[in-house]
C-alpha cells in the first residue's frame, strides 16, 4: 500500500511538474479566447442547418439548448442575434466559424507537441490534417450532447435519470476526444491505451464543469444589473477552465507514458521505459540556486573552466570568465515557475568587460 501511494505521489508531482514546465495555464488563455470567437458563429451555423433540416420544432429545441448553454445576461443577446440572422449572416458564420475552429485546434495541437515534445514533426500539413478531423469528432460531441440532453428531459428529471445522464455524458465525450488525443501528440508508436486516463480524466471534469455551469444559470438572476457583461466574464471563465482541463488532459496522458522529456518516470500506461541512472527524477530540486551559486564561487576565485556533456567523451576548456552572474527568480503563484540562470561573460584583451550594475 506503501509503495502504491509512494508511486502515485512520483506520479502526481510529475504532473504537476510537466503543467508548470509547459505554461499550459497560459497556453488554456489563449484556446479560451479563440473559442469565445467562434461560439457565436457556430450557433449560426448550427441554427441555419437544424432549420433547413429539422424544420421548426428542432429550431425552437436549439435555441432552447443555446438558452441553457449560455448565461441569462448573454443568452437574450444570442438569441436575438440567431433568430436575426439572414443567409448572407449564415455565410459569413461559417467561414468565421471554420477560421476560428481551425485557430482552436491548431492552438490545442502546438500544446499537445509542446507537452510531448514533438514540435519538429508537427507540420503545417499534419496540424490542417488532424484538425479536420478533430473537427469531425467535436461535431460528434455536439449532436451526442444534444441528443442525450433531449432524451433525458422527455426521460424527467428523476435523481437516476440525472445520474445515468452525466455518466452517459461523459461515455459520449470521451469517445468525441479519443481521436484528438491520439492524433494531435504527433507521437509515432502511440497505443490507444495511452490515451485513455486523459481522455476518462478530460471527459469527467468537462461533465463536471458543464454541471456546474448550468447550476449558476439556473440560480442566476435575468434581471440583474450588469448581467450581460457578468455573463461574458463567466462565460470566458468557464471557456478557460475548459481548455484548462483539455490540456491537463495531455499532460496526464505524457506523464503516465514517460512520453515527455521534462520528466522520467516509470510508465503506468504503455509508453517509453524509464531512463537509467542519471536522469531527470521528478523528487529532485529542478531549480538548482545553490549549485549555481557554489560555480559562481568557484569561478570568482580565477578558476579556468572545463565543458563535459553528460555521455559526452568530448570536453571543452575555456579560461576563466572575466563575469560570472547568477540570477534566480521566485515565483509568486504556484503555477508558474521558479527560474534560476548562469551568465559568463570573457572580454577582448584590451576591453573592459561591460558589468551591469
Amino acid at each position: 500500500m506503501n509503495e502504491r501511494l509512494e508511486r502515485a505521489g512520483v506520479l502526481g508531482r510529475a504532473i504537476v511538474h510537466e503543467v508548470r514546465t509547459e505554461r499550459i495555464t497560459f497556453m488554456a488563455g489563449t484556446i479560451a479566447y479563440n473559442a469565445f470567437l467562434s461560439l457565436l458563429p457556430l450557433l449560426f451555423v448550427l441554427l441555419t442547418v437544424v432549420s433547413v433540416v429539422g424544420g421548426s420544432e428542432l429550431e425552437a429545441n436549439m435555441v432552447s439548448l443555446t438558452e441553457a448553454l449560455v448565461t441569462p445576461g448573454a443568452a437574450d443577446v444570442f438569441v436575438a442575434e440567431l433568430r436575426n440572422a439572414s443567409t448572407s449572416a449564415s455565410v459569413i458564420g461559417l467561414v468565421a466559424l471554420v477560421w476560428g475552429m481551425l485557430r482552436i485546434f491548431r492552438s490545442l495541437d502546438t500544446a499537445f507537441s509542446d507537452i510531448y515534445e514533438t514540435q519538429v514533426e508537427n507540420t503545417l500539413s499534419d496540424q490542417i490534417k488532424d484538425s479536420i478531423v478533430v473537427f469531425g469528432s467535436i461535431a460528434a460531441l455536439l449532436v451526442g450532447v444534444f441528443a442525450t440532453e433531449s432524451v433525458l428531459g422527455l426521460a424527467g428529471g428523476s435523481g437516476v435519470v440525472l445520474v445515468v445522464g452525466r455518466l452517459v455524458l461523459v461515455c459520449v465525450v470521451a469517445l468525441a476526444l479519443a481521436p484528438m488525443y491520439y492524433l494531435f501528440p504527433d507521437e509515432s508508436g502511440m497505443d490507444l491505451l495511452e490515451v485513455v486516463p486523459g481522455v476518462v480524466f478530460t471527459a469527467t471534469a468537462l461533465v463536471v464543469l458543464q454541471s456546474v455551469f448550468g447550476f449558476y444559470v439556473a440560480l442566476s438572476d435575468p434581471t440583474a444589473n450588469n448581467q450581460l457583461l457578468a455573463s461574458i466574464v463567466v462565460l470566458l471563465t468557464w471557456l478557460y477552465f475548459c481548455g484548462l482541463v483539455v490540456l491537463l488532459g495531455g499532460a496526464v496522458n505524457a506523464v503516465l507514458s514517460n512520453r515527455s522529456e521534462d520528466i522520467n518516470v516509470e510508465p503506468l500506461v504503455g509508453g517509453v521505459p524509464k531512463e537509467g541512472v542519471g536522469d531527470l527524477d521528478v523528487d529532485a530540486e529542478h531549480v538548482p540556486r545553490a549549485a549555481l551559486e557554489r560555480l559562481q564561487h568557484s569561478l570568482e576565485d580565477g578558476r579556468a573552466l572545463r565543458v563535459v556533456l553528460d555521455g559526452d567523451d568530448e570536453d571543452v576548456e575555456l579560461p576563466p570568465p572575466d563575469v560570472v552572474t547568477v540570477d534566480s527568480d521566485t515565483a509568486s503563484l504556484p503555477v508558474i515557475n521558479d527560474t534560476a540562470s548562469l551568465e559568463l561573460r570573457w572580454a577582448e584583451a584590451g576591453i573592459e568587460p561591460d558589468v551591469d550594475e
